[in-house]
């Protein structure tokens, strides 16, 4: 049986870990052939060889997404590759960045903001801008962007991501709005707290770990779930989608809080 995206060619950006890594394995078992970019050569090299191990067709790139010529040169290695690029699925994030120096407006250092702003924000322009570029010469391709939940909910001491991270979301629907026309979808996930390796920090307190879960009305979800998404947005099974920001969040933006009114008034 044929996979859902038996003979397109993915690219993904920050594809040696978290859900990049989880989207990069998930797709080429669908029947992608897959370019795995990131700036840690090795990690993405061993995302390729477990591709690899299980039958799959992959190749790494080394790539530095704020750097226009990096970017540029990563578009090119996997053209002369694979032949083209049918699915950008871009991840590029420094999770530690933003973890250990975000912080509220009036503590924010200058360079810390650039920093996130360049990463997050520029980096998304510049992969966008040259993938798009040879999607437009095929008049098809998915581009899905990863944003954040943080994005459309007010997150104390998140404010450079969340300004950047905004800054995807309206870009998604404006790139949609001008390279839909003519054959490339652009689509955004918004996800709520993801268990990956940097993230699970957070989750060896008990109590820390309770507070997130309590705000998920599902459970906290694995990265294999946000790339499931992803996986849909680049098949010809959501060939009509494009200007949405999805939120994969197992609920945490449909509620404001656990309280259970009955109960508060029966006191």
């Amino acid at each position: 049986m044929a996979g859902r995206l038996e003979g397109k060619v993915a690219l993904v950006t920050g594809g040696a870990s978290g859900i990049g890594r989880a989207g990069s394995i998930l797709m080429a078992r669908e029947g992608a052939k897959v370019a795995v970019a990131d700036i840690d050569a090795a990690r993405a090299d061993a995302v390729v060889k477990e591709i690899e191990a299980a039958g799959g067709e992959a190749f790494a790139v080394t790539v530095d997404v704020r750097n226009s010529a990096s970017v540029q040169a990563m578009v090119a290695a996997a053209v002369e590759r694979f032949g083209r690029i049918d699915v950008l699925f871009h991840n590029a994030v420094s999770v530690p960045l933003v973890n250990k120096q975000d912080r509220r407006i009036t503590e924010l250092p200058e360079e810390t903001w650039h920093a996130i702003v360049g990463l997050v924000l520029t980096g998304t322009f510049l992969t966008a801008k040259y993938v798009a570029q040879k999607m437009l010469e095929q008049h098809s391709g998915s581009i899905i962007l990863t944003a954040t939940v943080d994005a459309l909910v007010g997150q104390a001491g998140l404010d450079a991501y969340t300004a950047a991270k905004g800054g995807v979301v309206s870009m998604t629907r404006s790139m949609a709005a001008g390279l839909s026309p003519e054959g490339v979808r652009v689509n955004a996930i918004c996800p709520g707290f993801v268990k990956t390796p940097h993230q699970s920090v957070f989750l060896d307190d008990d109590k820390e770990r309770a507070a997130i879960e309590s705000l998920h009305l599902m459970g906290i979800m694995d990265p294999e779930e946000v790339a499931a998404f992803a996986v849909f947005l680049a098949s010809d099974e959501a060939r009509s989608m494009t200007g949405g920001i999805h939120v994969v969040d197992s609920g945490y933006t449909a509620f404001k809080a656990n309280i259970d009114p009955a109960a508060v008034f029966k006191r």
